[in-house]
């Protein structure tokens, strides 16, 4: 490596286990909820990646950069015309940094072979340190989520997403390294049991499903996940909340689709904050949801700020232009991965179901609470986007440092 590469591993690798680990960890405004810390180390990472990364490190007229700087100029403007302009400033920062931290930073840095490689076993250790701590915190506390942060899903969503890291190892040609991928794969599945979320239960059987129809994923290897799934469920069923099956415990969630579209028609172009309060637009809203009451959803939107849908606080916080351009972008990305997926180009280290599986179970996952809104989801998810080929470029000829790496063997497709 040279040394401005150096100097940038230094910075990415301690704020990638800064956003995993959430210690240090401090309070920057008193009485803000958002971690401006994590946001501002991304935000500090980022600079040292574009300073760093040399001329060319980003081509400022490819669509990508106007699109990023499109996204960035209309969410600070709407938080500055929010209905809390400081607040939804600090969680639009926050977002921003970790957003465009995340994909510029893989951009500039792990366009090469070798450095996908890096960060294929920096996040190895990371899973294994999460999960370390995540069983820890179970048997002392009960709580996988006690010793990393104050709520399981943001633990939870950054173990799927960091699960592409033993799912490269499945294309090695090594055995020991494929037993390593196992039993990390079962050990985040068996986290993911005890964190008492359903929804990470099921999410990526039902992922490797449409990976079966599809015709990505073979059947047989579907059928053997299937019977591995099911036995670790069976041995940790007691700790799965079943209860949220019913009609009752979605209601929220349910009813958030038409209260927030109310909120969007009179607010289309900037939304009102991704901070702002949203009571007094229930006061001439009329649930539809037969297990919910107005009184009742009154009173969640007061203790919940935002629709537990990453797409609906988006729209509600920031307004349609953003949300509508957030999501062509992200759609011509996955789009493109999932056509390399079927047809992988030559010299891919990365083989592209690597990241198209947990880059769709995150998206999945994003449906039932705010991911991007939380700093090491959303790094750790832009990060992965950020891996996917630019068109027309080659993976080893990518970015301002590649160097001699095109010979470097592509992984074995799984399945």
């Amino acid at each position: 490596m040279t040394r401005s590469e150096k100097i940038i591993w230094i910075f990415f690798a301690v704020t990638s286990c800064q956003l995993a680990f959430q210690h240090p960890s401090f309070l920057l405004v008193a009485g803000e909820r958002t971690n401006l810390f994590s946001g501002l180390l991304c935000f500090l990472t980022l600079t040292v990646a574009v300073v760093f990364g040399g001329r060319g490190a980003i081509n400022l007229k490819s669509p990508e950069f106007l699109i990023s700087v499109a996204l960035a100029v209309i969410a600070g403007v709407s938080a500055l015309f929010s209905l809390t302009p400081l607040s939804s400033s600090f969680r639009v920062f926050v977002l921003l940094a970790s957003g465009l931290g995340g994909f510029w930073c893989a951009r500039i840095l792990l366009q090469t072979p070798e450095n996908q490689r890096r960060f294929t076993w920096l996040c190895l250790w990371i899973l294994g340190g999460l999960l370390f701590l995540s069983f820890l915190g179970y048997f002392i506390t009960g709580y996988i989520e006690h010793f990393i942060i104050d709520r399981s899903h943001p633990l939870t969503n950054v173990i799927l997403l960091l699960s592409f890291a033993p799912l490269a190892l499945l294309g090695q040609k090594s055995r020991p390294l494929m037993v390593l991928a196992i039993i990390l794969l079962g050990l985040s599945y068996i986290t993911l049991c005890l964190s008492e979320r359903i929804s990470v239960v099921f999410i990526p059987l039902g992922v490797c499903l449409v990976g079966a129809f599809f015709g990505t994923l073979r059947w047989k290897y579907f059928v053997l996940i299937c019977l591995v799934m099911a036995m670790v469920v069976g041995v940790f069923h007691q700790k799965i909340i079943w209860h949220k099956f019913s009609m009752a415990y979605p209601a929220y969630r349910v009813e958030s689709f038409p209260f927030s579209w109310s909120i969007v028609k009179k607010y289309p172009w900037l939304g009102i904050g991704l901070r702002s309060p949203r009571e007094k637009f229930v006061q001439d809203y009329q649930t539809t949801y037969p297990a919910v009451t107005k009184e009742q959803f009154a009173r969640l939107t007061q203790d919940i700020v935002s629709a537990d849908n990453q797409f609906l606080t988006l729209l509600v916080g920031l307004g349609l232009p953003f949300t509508l351009t957030y999501l062509a972008a992200l759609g011509i990305l996955l789009t493109r991965l999932a056509g390399l997926a079927f047809k992988p180009a030559p010299g891919l280290f990365l083989h592209p179901l690597v990241l198209l599986f947990p880059l769709t179970v995150g998206l999945v996952h994003f449906q039932l609470f705010d991911g991007l809104l939380f700093p090491q989801s959303c790094w750790f998810f832009h990060l992965l986007l950020g891996l996917i080929p630019s068109r027309g470029v080659g993976p080893a000829t990518a970015g301002p440092h590649a160097r001699e790496n095109s010979s470097y063997a592509p992984q074995t497709p799984i399945g």
